[in-house]
């Protein structure tokens, strides 16, 4: 019986270790691409950046080249050394928006992947500001404005003394027409002022053994208002 057991507990053992061993040579680092774009609208301008991590856990991750370079929208990034450890991947251009397009690489793997942005541009924005200070901001836009999960517009308003202050709302929402107080913005100094939207996405998706995070930010004009 302790011949058997012992031939038993032998066998598991070497069909464990065989496991073992091939899963160490099949498997392959976690990676862990972080995108970000940001488009101005007025400027018709893009930026592009893309950081490619390796490791079982980002604080022991370290960023890798791209085995075969990365490209946005056709257009190949180019590689930055940022700091000994931090390896960035990067390019401005200017163009209108494009609502198809998307980040391609190649993973460690060599699987060719594509990353498509979602988010639809921001249409025409009315801001009707209240007359008195405990009033209600009116935000229409006509198209680009109703929020996905994940989705945020920030408003960011800039008083006639140049102190800056944010209002969020966040996603998902039904339409682009919202409302909120006027005090949300702090104590804006009465007069002239400026506003501009911010729409943000932020997506975060797993491809495999690929771990993907994707920033996207859309800046609207200046709009003129008036605080009260």
């Amino acid at each position: 019986m302790n011949k058997f057991y012992y031939a038993v507990v032998v066998t598991l053992l070497l069909a464990t270790s065989a496991c073992r061993l091939s899963e160490t040579k099949d498997g392959l680092p976690k990676q862990t691409v972080d995108l970000f774009v940001r488009y101005l609208q007025p400027e018709q301008e893009y930026k592009a950046e893309a950081i490619l991590l390796e490791g079982d856990s980002l604080p022991l991750a370290k960023s890798v080249r791209f085995p075969d370079g990365i490209r946005f929208l056709d257009k190949n990034l180019t590689e930055v050394q940022v700091t000994e450890n931090l390896l960035r991947y990067s390019t401005e251009f200017g163009g209108e928006f494009a609502p198809q397009a998307s980040f391609r690489f190649q993973d460690k793997r060599g699987d060719n992947q594509s990353i498509p942005l979602t988010m639809e541009v921001l249409g025409e924005i009315e801001l009707k500001m209240p007359d008195r200070l405990e009033g209600q901001v009116e935000l229409n836009i006509k198209s680009g404005g109703a929020l996905k999960q994940g989705e945020s517009l920030v408003l960011v308003l800039t008083d006639r003394t140049g102190q800056a202050s944010t209002v969020t709302i966040e996603g998902p929402s039904t339409s682009g027409s919202y409302s909120f107080p006027l005090v949300s913005f702090g104590n804006p100094v009465k007069g002239n002022a400026e506003v501009y939207v911010v729409k943000k996405q932020v997506r975060d998706e797993q491809k495999g053994k690929l771990q993907v995070h994707l920033t996207e930010e859309l800046y609207s004009a200046s709009l003129q208002v008036k605080i009260p």
